[in-house]
Protein backbone atom coordinates (compact mmCIF):
# COMPACT_ATOMS: atom_id res chain seq x y z
CA UNK A 1 0.00 0.00 0.00
CA UNK A 2 1.37 3.62 -0.81
CA UNK A 3 0.82 6.16 1.03
CA UNK A 4 0.81 10.03 -0.37
CA UNK A 5 3.58 12.48 1.30
CA UNK A 6 2.42 15.34 1.48
CA UNK A 7 4.14 15.98 4.69
CA UNK A 8 7.09 18.19 4.04
CA UNK A 9 4.93 20.43 2.33
CA UNK A 10 1.98 20.95 5.02
CA UNK A 11 5.13 21.28 7.16
CA UNK A 12 6.43 24.58 5.66
CA UNK A 13 3.53 25.80 5.28
CA UNK A 14 2.01 25.40 9.09
CA UNK A 15 5.84 26.60 10.07
CA UNK A 16 5.14 29.97 7.27
CA UNK A 17 1.39 30.77 9.19
CA UNK A 18 2.93 29.86 12.53
CA UNK A 19 5.91 32.61 12.15
CA UNK A 20 3.49 34.46 10.62
CA UNK A 21 1.02 35.31 13.51
CA UNK A 22 3.85 34.99 15.84
CA UNK A 23 6.21 37.35 14.49
CA UNK A 24 8.38 39.59 17.01
CA UNK A 25 6.71 43.17 17.21
CA UNK A 26 9.35 45.63 17.15
CA UNK A 27 9.80 47.70 20.74
CA UNK A 28 8.51 50.59 20.29
CA UNK A 29 10.77 54.15 21.04
CA UNK A 30 8.55 56.79 23.28
CA UNK A 31 9.75 60.58 23.15
CA UNK A 32 8.89 62.79 26.03
CA UNK A 33 10.40 66.50 26.81
CA UNK A 34 10.38 67.59 30.30
CA UNK A 35 10.68 71.12 31.00
CA UNK A 36 11.36 71.46 34.34
CA UNK A 37 10.28 74.90 36.00
CA UNK A 38 10.35 76.46 39.23
CA UNK A 39 6.23 77.84 40.14
CA UNK A 40 4.38 79.55 42.86
CA UNK A 41 1.81 78.03 43.76
CA UNK A 42 -1.21 79.94 46.54
CA UNK A 43 -2.72 77.05 48.70
CA UNK A 44 -5.04 77.97 51.89
CA UNK A 45 -3.26 81.70 51.59
CA UNK A 46 0.00 80.16 51.82
CA UNK A 47 2.77 81.36 48.67
CA UNK A 48 5.13 78.31 48.07
CA UNK A 49 7.60 77.43 45.14
CA UNK A 50 7.16 74.17 44.12
CA UNK A 51 8.95 72.16 40.67
CA UNK A 52 6.99 71.42 37.95
CA UNK A 53 7.66 69.19 35.15
CA UNK A 54 5.68 70.60 31.70
CA UNK A 55 3.57 72.81 34.32
CA UNK A 56 2.36 69.75 36.33
CA UNK A 57 2.80 68.61 39.89
CA UNK A 58 3.00 65.56 40.22
CA UNK A 59 4.87 65.30 36.52
CA UNK A 60 3.33 63.53 33.68
CA UNK A 61 2.56 59.84 33.68
CA UNK A 62 4.54 57.89 31.01
CA UNK A 63 3.69 55.08 29.33
CA UNK A 64 5.64 52.08 27.80
CA UNK A 65 5.54 48.43 27.49
CA UNK A 66 8.33 45.61 28.53
CA UNK A 67 11.04 46.09 25.37
CA UNK A 68 9.72 49.56 24.52
CA UNK A 69 13.08 52.36 24.54
CA UNK A 70 12.60 55.29 26.39
CA UNK A 71 14.56 58.99 25.59
CA UNK A 72 13.62 61.55 27.69
CA UNK A 73 14.85 64.72 26.91
CA UNK A 74 14.99 67.24 30.15
CA UNK A 75 15.06 70.76 29.87
CA UNK A 76 15.78 72.51 33.43
CA UNK A 77 14.81 76.13 33.58
CA UNK A 78 14.94 76.04 37.18
CA UNK A 79 17.63 77.75 38.97
CA UNK A 80 19.09 75.17 40.95
CA UNK A 81 20.30 71.48 39.87
CA UNK A 82 17.24 69.04 39.64
CA UNK A 83 17.65 65.24 40.24
CA UNK A 84 14.31 63.34 38.63
CA UNK A 85 13.38 59.86 40.00
CA UNK A 86 10.77 57.05 39.39
CA UNK A 87 7.42 55.23 40.81
CA UNK A 88 6.06 52.15 40.21
CA UNK A 89 8.26 51.12 38.28
CA UNK A 90 10.13 47.72 38.46
CA UNK A 91 14.12 47.89 37.99
CA UNK A 92 15.92 44.97 38.09
CA UNK A 93 19.65 44.51 39.37
CA UNK A 94 18.53 47.61 41.62
CA UNK A 95 19.27 47.65 45.03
Amino acid sequence: MKMAMHYPGSLFLFCFFLGFFYWPVDAAVKRYQFDIQVKNVRRLCHAKSIVTVNGMFPGPTIYVREGDHVLINVTNYAQYNISIHWHGLKQFLNG
